[in-house]
């Protein structure tokens, strides 16, 4: 018979947590459910065979660009790559059927580095069955389907609970508290500027956004803030914005200060120190993000002058 025809299946009961995660399993040994193997292209240009991975689990899942629910849990694909790829679980994705031009454009503007492979002509999704996209399956070391699971995830929670559920051997233990490094996705949030705008982090996409912390009692921290006001003045809009984020001040002493400083670019209040306590780093940090969202420098302590800063965009 048929190795990589598809067997009868069962649902996966409570342990899951309404991961709504589907079973492969045998008929009575008559059948095992193997992955159909294939060989496809990475929009890098790199060669990806499935069967290469024997040894480690995989993730493989199928989707597309024009699919909300596919786009939706690729922030949680992407988590999932950061923390366990090389040492836990191998993460593949199957884009099907668009062109490779739209596929590079759309990974390359969200920042996304897991491996996606091209199914120009959707051959491989036609060989696993799709009823569409997004599909997972969880492939074990022999290259058996574990279980598949048809719509998104909903976070990247109920994947490492899948993951654990499905492959009991994997430990996925929660990575240490540590903020974000250079080579990784800025945090994206939203505050309130003192002038009452909402400004949102990934609003700025296609340019490079210098984003500073600060605070009124750090006397550095305020004596740095006319070399950004020096950079912003001198930098286009369209290619830089410089954002400054307060920690914990009032809006009424902030702004006293902005007044006297005579600041024009957007001074964000976070009151309550949630984003600064996301980024992890103390007052004065600086980073600076390309326009793909990326973190390229981090600047721990405070600047000397405008050139120092201006000189750090030459790594860009």
């Amino acid at each position: 018979m048929d190795r990589h025809k598809w067997c009868s299946v069962i649902i996966i009961g409570l342990a899951l947590v309404l991961a709504s995660l589907v079973v492969a399993c045998a008929k009575e040994s008559e059948e095992v459910p193997y992955a159909p193997d294939f060989t496809l292209e990475t929009i890098d240009g790199e060669i990806l065979t499935l069967s290469d991975f024997r040894g480690k689990p995989v993730m493989l899942t199928f989707w597309g660009i024009n699919c909300p629910a596919c786009v939706f849990q690729l922030p949680f694909i992407q988590a999932i790559y950061d923390a366990w790829s090389s040492e836990k679980v191998a993460v593949l994705t199957v884009n099907v059927g668009q062109p490779a031009t739209v596929v590079q454009d759309f990974i390359t503007s969200q920042g996304f580095t897991f491996p996606v492979l091209l199914d120009l002509q959707g051959r491989v999704a036609q060989a696993y069955g799709l009823p569409g996209v997004p599909v997972t399956f969880l492939i074990d070391t022999e290259g058996v389907v574990k279980a598949y699971k048809i719509g998104p995830f909903q976070g990247r929670e109920q994947i490492e609970s899948a993951l654990e559920t499905v492959f009991p051997s994997l430990t996925m233990t929660p990575e240490p508290e540590v903020g974000p490094e250079v080579g990784m996705r800025a945090p994206d949030f939203t505050l309130q500027t003192i002038d009452g705008e909402s400004v949102t982090l990934s609003d700025f996409g296609g340019r490079v956004v210098l984003l500073n912390f600060w605070l009124l009692s750090c006397q550095t921290c305020v004596d740095e803030l006319p070399y950004l006001q020096t950079v912003s003045d001198e930098w286009p809009v369209d290619k830089l914005v410089v954002l400054a984020i307060n920690v914990g001040d009032t809006a009424i002493t902030v702004r006293n200060l902005v007044d006297s400083l005579g600041l024009t670019f957007p001074i964000l209040l976070d009151s309550s120190g949630e984003v600064c306590t996301d980024y992890r780093r103390g007052c004065p940090t600086t980073f600076f993000i390309d326009d793909k969202g990326i973190i390229k420098i981090i600047k721990d302590g405070v600047f000397q002058s405008s050139d120092e800063i201006a000189g750090m965009f030459d790594s860009f």
